[in-house]
């Protein structure tokens, strides 16, 4: 049951402007109710320790239950461990059970060749939704404030983005909520400054090696100073009027999209799906509704729109003519757009055996028979599974890192160690295909699977049966072979992805 500000009677904290807009923004957009579970994204500074403390005020009135997530990136030459000292201390404090993980990450994303800003990002969403799904967290609260918004918010026009990437960050999205984004990182500061809240601050916010740094201290400065001192509240209302029309595109485009499109799920694996949509039905729209429709089904498809481009949207656009030749759009690896007679298929790496009939001409007939048989599985850390395919039963674990007691130049054929913080769930079960590519275990260089198959003498009749085990980007391991260099377990590693086939 959702509450009403009107039901906290004789609370002290409402007489507070800054937590009653809070409240207010939680109200309008339905962000959580009575009895819920919350997980706090905090990092030690003025933002998420604001939002703890507005948590704490809330606790006993709505009976939440509270639990903070805090990530230690081992940067900014030991300030980011400290930082996470304090969050703990913080937490005991405030009696909210406190989860923390210290990660190298800024080696991790070097690994996994992505910017620090995206590969922090990415890493802490990743960690936050494992400790949701892990402990039935309703909803997980990050400190987003107005100045973030108008941060993103022109980061995204610099970088020429649609009224989507312009409608700013979402109060809501799926379980993330973020009651601070009506009011101003000012208004946070003062606040806990009023009442001597100590918090952190981060020394790299005034570093303009990032380009939000650059936003924050360089461009909207020179606004506020050349072009009026009221420009971030005209920001504001000029986003709050651009949300209203965002929403109105994204509810008409899915409602278009179930009224002419077609959907087929896999029953084995939830995330392989293929879209039919006429292409007659899609031509009927404006080009900003065709759009709409084309990035909304792609986000349904590939699990986001990172790494699309608004040019991979007018390439697909471009083949949306019914009849004539057949034509082809591949806009990222695991997404493939076919358009074939007056009709558009959108599906992702497991489309294969989803395919109807009539795209059987376009493929060879040992390719369908040979990729229609690899049979993806899913594998379920915390548990064994029978891998009928291959006659082996598979056991998958994550272990604490003991150097101690790892010997990893001694580990069997049939068993793999690997770092979990350089995998990106889920972890999926396949046989090779042709084209797969690895880093093996001691090289710097990417190898293709056949090749490696050639050097290490493994027989023609065998290969098909060596399960290849891959995540959302890479293979990690190719069963009782070889792990990818890429997710070894270093001095830094802190939780071990542990596989053993037998």
């Amino acid at each position: 049951m959702n509450f009403k500000i009107k039901d906290f009677k004789d609370r002290d904290f409402l007489e507070d402007e800054v937590i009653l807009r809070v409240l207010k923004t939680v109200e309008s957009n339905n962000m959580f109710s009575r009895g819920e579970r919350i997980l706090i994204s905090v990092s030690g500074g003025p933002d998420s320790t604001f939002l703890t403390y507005f948590f704490y005020l809330l606790r006993p009135v709505l009976d939440l239950t509270l639990f903070g997530f805090c990530l230690d990136h081992m940067t900014r030459g030991g300030e980011s461990t400290k930082d996470a000292l304090f969050v703990e201390k913080m937490y005991k404090k405030l009696g909210i059970k406190l989860f923390k993980q210290k990660i190298d990450v800024e080696k991790w994303c070097k690994l996994n060749r992505i910017s620090f800003e995206k590969g922090a990002r990415e890493l802490r969403i990743e960690k936050l939704m494992e400790i949701s799904g892990e402990n039935n967290i309703d909803k997980i609260a990050t400190g987003h404030n107005a100045d973030d918004n108008i941060e993103t918010f022109l980061m995204h026009l610099l970088r020429g983005a649609g009224t989507r990437g312009l409608s700013g960050i979402k109060p809501v999205a799926s379980k993330f909520i973020r009651p601070l984004i009506d009011i101003s990182r000012e208004d946070i500061v003062s606040y806990l400054a009023k009442r001597k809240i100590s918090y952190c601050v981060d020394s790299t916010n005034v570093e303009n090696i990032y380009f939000r740094n650059r936003i924050r201290n360089i461009l909207i400065p020179f606004i506020e100073k050349y072009f009026g001192g009221s420009f971030k509240k005209s920001l504001l209302r000029s986003l709050f009027i651009l949300k209203g029309e965002d929403d109105f595109l994204n509810e008409y485009s899915s409602r278009r999209i179930k009224e002419i499109a077609s959907i087929k799920k896999d029953s084995d694996n939830k995330n392989t799906v293929l879209v039919k949509i006429p292409v007659p039905e899609l031509n009927k729209e404006s080009l900003a509704i065709q759009r709409r429709v084309v990035m909304s089904i792609i986000e349904m498809v590939n699990g986001d729109l990172e790494d699309i481009s608004f040019k991979n949207i007018e390439d697909i656009l471009k083949i949306c003519v019914s009849g004539g030749e057949s034509k082809s759009v591949q806009p990222s690896g695991n997404l493939r757009v076919l358009k074939i007679g007056s009709c558009l298929y959108f599906f992702n790496t497991g489309y294969l055996k989803l395919l109807p009939d009539e795209f059987k001409k376009f493929f060879s007939k040992d390719s369908i028979e040979e990729k229609s048989e690899n049979k993806r599985i899913t594998v379920k850390i915390g548990a064994s599974i029978k891998l009928e395919e291959y006659n082996l039963t598979l056991s998958a674990g994550l272990l604490k890192y003991d150097a101690d007691k790892m010997k990893l130049n001694n580990i069997r054929d049939n068993e793999a160690f690997m770092d979990y913080s350089k995998i990106k769930p889920p972890i999926i079960i396949k046989s090779r295909e042709d084209g797969d590519k690895f880093y093996p275990l001691g090289m710097n260089r990417e190898k293709k699977l056949q090749d490696f198959f050639v050097d290490n003498k493994i027989p023609v009749h065998l290969r098909g049966s060596i399960p290849v085990f891959i995540d959302r980007e890479k293979i990690i391991w190719v069963g009782g072979c070889r792990i990818d260099d890429r997710v070894k377990v270093t001095a830094s590693t802190v939780e071990v992805l542990h596989l053993k086939l037998f």
